[in-house]
This record gives C-alpha cells, structure tokens and sequence, in this order.
C-alpha cells in the first residue's frame, strides 16, 4: 500500500474516526487521481466503482471531514464548482493559474513571501495559518493565438 495512502488512513484514525469502506474508496480516487481537481460529484462517480453503496451525501460528508482533518484542500475553480485535491505535506504550498479564455489549470508551487503575509497581517489584524491563491489571466498558448502576447490583459477584452 502507498506509505501517504497510509499515512491519511492513520490520521484519520488517530482522531478517532472510523476509516468506513466508503471513506476509504473517496480516499483512493483522490490518489488514483492525484494531479488532477476533482469535483464531488466526478469523486462520487468514481468512488461508486470501488465501493458501490456509496452514496453522494456520504461523499460530501467525508470530503467535509478530509477537509477538517487538513488531508485535502478545496478550490473553486470556473463555473463556481468546488474542486477537492490532496495535501501532500502540512506546507504543501502551491497555487492555480486559470485561463479565463479556454478553462486551462495549471499549478505553481511555492510559498508566497512571508513579507507579504506580514504586510496582509499587519494591515488587516488577520493571523493568517494557511492560504492559497488562484490567478486568472491568460495562458501563454491563448495569448499567442490571439497575437495578444504583448497587449495588457486589460486590452483583451474578456
């Protein structure tokens, strides 16, 4: 079994929660598919091949628990749909990059400077103890089709 995959399932228990056949088939299509965002439903569906009593309020429920516990982040992505993927690590600091003409996602990795985090702390009073960030823009390959690669996007008219 993968050492991570394992590694969720003793977290879970360690907080006294039962690993059920159904939190652990949500937990497996997460790591089947890793590098990919997926939604509820699209984990619902998937999930319903590994355990097949599965139901979608159950699904919801577990990602509301793997949320809680800090083993999978969330992001809304275009549409307004929330997209669930796993942490790696406690610092797994990594950001998305969505193109506002065709959908694209792509992922950047790093921590934001903690200059930053400061000045926003300073400025607000929020402590901040986790966060992510989702850019919208244009991806290189949208830009070059349009010959807007040098235009502000503020000229592309989106």
């Amino acid at each position: 079994m993968n050492a991570l995959l394992h590694s969720f399932y003793k977290k879970i228990e360690n907080q006294n929660f039962r690993l059920t056949p159904q939190r652990e088939a949500v937990l497996k299509v997460l790591f089947q598919e890793k590098d990919r965002h997926l939604t509820s439903y699209e984990l619902y569906n998937k999930a319903k091949k590994i355990c097949p009593e599965i139901g979608l309020a159950t699904v919801y429920r577990t990602l509301e628990l793997l949320l809680k516990l800090g083993l999978i982040s969330d992001v809304k992505f275009d549409k307004g749909l929330t997209h669930y993927e796993l942490r790696d690590t406690e610092d797994d600091n990594h950001h998305h990059l969505i193109c506002k003409k065709c959908g694209r996602q792509l992922e950047i990795v790093g921590a934001i400077p903690e200059k930053l985090l400061d000045l926003i702390g300073s400025e607000t009073g929020f402590q901040i103890i986790d966060y992510s960030c989702l850019f919208h823009g244009y991806c290189k390959q949208c830009r070059e089709k349009t010959n807007t690669a040098d235009k502000p996007m503020a000229e592309l008219g989106e």
